[in-house]
């Protein structure tokens, strides 16, 4: 235990003396994703004031009562400059040189048609002078003003039609006689929530997790490498084995160590994360929709499953790592060979993110299913629903596949080919050039 306790320890010290390494896993994600998301931010506070403190100019051929009360409504709720001119040519010449983002135009009998109940044919000429959001959501901005207006008066019309024709009605129930409202089952319960406000909650936990769980192994996998190949780059291996210590212990030390800085690398991204996800979608209203009553979310027991699901999946990703990285001779051909591994990680992450593994054709799923990884996903996945059966199956898979990597791990550093092993560019164009021979 001693023997163990002093390699991990020397393992992480080395691990983190590596500037690379302490900065690009570690402190990066801590420092780049606050700044890129403070910069969003600001950005989008930048255009949302814009959108407020936006102006509108409005020029009307028609004199009527619908166009004078519609110029008063807005008026009422924006700054509005009123254009006076003598054509739609000169008006649109004069709506340029101001500083308005959008001009309403209402020609001549707007007002007529409307009280006749021929639909009002209206303009809005949006000024798009530098292509940003600001100018096209300005525009948008005065279209929901006009359709507010638009509903109260067919509101207005509907009553004084009821009661010229003496019927009692809601004005409200003529114009949208069927209203729906949803709501939603889960797990048997039934809830008064529409799907799409529980749908950012558990796109969230679906997008996320399956991050969590990439990022956590590619850091593991690029810190066992790393450690094989400084070690083997520096010629310290040979000093390693040769001391009074159990292969095993050592290979157990690296194991322990990438472990810690993979997990302390994957915490630092997925706050630096948060905080950017936070930051950038700071203007988008999501629902917060509490499902505890429908058993939705990590419980207490899916924290603990999830971890153990965490920790298999690290200690095979650790152990595929240095069994590649021992047939390399520096930390670049290691990373290289390594990024082998990174294909069957980001491929079932980027999928079961917007998908459900039932969704896939059959053979698909089954391709899925064999890659160790997926199973990982989908426990995470299963967690947060409440599925712990999926959570233990899928424990039990990739457990098995770390027992048969750690036992290949463990042959190799029983021998002396963890030394001895080369794999580098001259060996792969030698074996190609043999079997065009």
């Amino acid at each position: 235990m001693g023997s163990l306790t002093s390699l991990t320890l020397k393992e992480i010290k080395e691990l983190v003396r590596d500037p690379k390494i302490l900065f690009g896993v570690v402190l990066m994600p801590l420092l780049l994703f606050p700044v890129m998301g403070s910069a969003i931010q600001v950005s989008q506070q930048s255009v949302e004031k814009a959108i407020v403190t936006s102006t509108f100019a409005v020029y009307t051929e028609d004199s009527g009562v619908v166009a004078s009360t519609m110029l008063d409504y807005l008026e009422t709720n924006r700054t509005v400059t009123v254009i006076q001119a003598d054509s739609l040519t000169q008006a649109i010449a004069q709506f340029q040189g101001t500083t308005s983002n959008a001009m309403v135009y209402m020609p001549s009998g707007f007002s007529d048609n409307v009280t006749a109940g021929v639909k009002g044919n209206m303009i809005i000429y949006g000024n798009v002078k530098n292509m940003n959001i600001a100018e096209t959501q300005s525009t948008n901005v005065v279209g929901t003003l006009v359709n507010i207006y638009s509903y109260y008066y067919s509101l207005a019309r509907i009553e004084n039609l009821l009661q010229a024709a003496g019927e009692a009605a809601n004005p409200d129930a003529i114009r949208t006689p069927i209203s729906i409202n949803y709501q939603s089952i889960i797990k048997g319960t039934v809830l008064n929530i529409s799907p799409d406000a529980i749908i950012s909650v558990v796109m969230n936990q679906s997008i996320m997790l399956p991050i969590m769980i990439m990022v956590m192994v590619m850091f593991a996998i690029q810190m066992a490498a790393t450690s094989i190949a400084l070690e083997k780059e520096q010629k310290t291996l040979e000093t390693l084995m040769t001391l009074p210590v159990g292969r095993l212990t050592v290979l157990g030390g690296k194991l322990t160590g990438s472990i810690v800085i993979a997990v302390a690398g994957a915490i630092a991204y997925m706050i630096g994360f948060g905080y950017y996800m936070g930051s950038a979608m700071s203007f988008t209203q999501f629902s917060t929709v509490n499902l505890g009553s429908a058993g939705i979310g990590i419980q207490p027991v899916g924290y603990v499953l999830l971890g153990l699901n965490i920790f298999v999946t690290l200690v095979s990703a650790l152990a595929l790592a240095i069994c590649l990285a021992v047939f390399a001779d520096n930390v670049r051909s290691a990373q290289s060979l390594t990024g082998i591994l990174i294909v069957p990680i980001v491929i079932p992450a980027i999928i079961l993110m917007f998908s459900d593994i039932e969704m896939l054709p059959p053979t698909f799923q089954w391709i899925l299913l064999a890659i160790p990884y997926t199973h990982s996903i989908l426990a995470s996945k299963a967690a947060f629903l409440g599925d712990y059966w999926t959570v233990l199956r899928s424990i039990a898979y990739i457990s098995v596949f770390t027992v048969v990597v750690l036992y290949a791990a463990a042959k190799i550093f029983s021998t002396e080919r963890i030394i001895t092993a080369r794999f580098t560019s001259k060996s792969l164009s030698g074996l190609f050039r043999k079997r065009q021979e």
